[in-house]
């Protein structure tokens, strides 16, 4: 029998991404935290499905129960987000990896995002470090430090393999240009969750981001730890020639 994942937020953009592809390896436990009006048809009849709040820790005892790895991607996502929306984010991993310890899951990836450093980016730091100090744009980036913090934490009291990724751009096509240097392609998305479930114990803090946007978001350490390296390229031939974003909702994006 396939050993068990728990992919939280799995009915969101990244989820769906990745859906599929680890069905592959494993057999599927989704956690959303909407009732469906229908079952999404992205979900296979052999996926189970749990409706319910992450921020509750005894749902989470219940989503970890049984899982031998988890892909945590669920989260207020909205770099748009007040403080209060985004300490949130950190309750809920708090409660998954509280969970994950007393069913001592060995592989756990955890989705960051570049707005954990977003204003090294809006500043033109080139080859941005993902093992130095962050400078946060927004409370959202804010909390995916504490989250990595907790991660770092979790990782070191029990020996295992703990990821986080750090994603850019994700799940969305390349038409303005603020955006090129985040992007991050759906191939290089699987490659990099399937390296993070299969590397040996550790922590580790990982740009997510491909080829031509690792220009600007270092990925050595996810080449030295995981063996994995970024391959694709932009999907447009020249981004400088793309329009600008009207608006932008955090630091990361401004362009003065």
């Amino acid at each position: 029998m396939k050993p068990l994942l728990l992919l939280t937020g799995g009915n969101g953009t990244v989820g769906r991404l990745l859906l599929d592809h680890l069905r592959r390896s494993y057999r599927i436990r989704i956690t959303t935290r909407s009732p469906l009006d229908a079952r999404p048809s992205i979900f296979a009849t052999e996926d189970e499905l749990l409706v319910g709040d992450l921020a509750d820790s005894d749902f989470c005892r219940v989503a970890v129960d049984g899982c031998n790895a988890i892909v945590h991607l669920a989260a207020n996502a909205s770099p748009a987000s007040s403080v209060g929306e985004a300490l949130v984010n950190i309750a809920m991993t708090d409660h998954l990896l509280s969970a994950a310890m007393d069913n001592n899951v060995q592989h756990i990836v955890i989705a960051s995002s570049v707005h954990a450093t977003g204003l090294d980016y809006r500043d033109g730091v080139s080859t941005i470090d993902p093992t130095k100090a962050p400078r946060p744009c927004c409370p959202y980036g804010a909390s995916k430090i504490a989250i990595e913090a907790l991660s770092r934490l979790h990782q070191d009291s029990q020996g295992n393999a703990v990821s986080c990724l750090r994603l850019g751009l994700t799940g969305w096509p390349l038409i303005e240009q603020q955006f090129a240097h985040t992007w991050f392609s759906t191939a290089d998305l699987r490659s990099l969750v399937d390296a993070s479930l299969n590397r040996s114990p550790g922590f580790g803090i990982y740009h997510a981001v491909s080829l031509d946007s690792a220009q600007r978001w270092n990925t050595e350490n996810a080449l030295a730890d995981l063996g994995w390296a970024p391959h694709d390229r932009w999907e447009v031939d020249d981004p400088a020639q793309l329009p600008l974003a009207t608006s932008s909702a955090c630091q990361l994006f401004h362009t003065n």
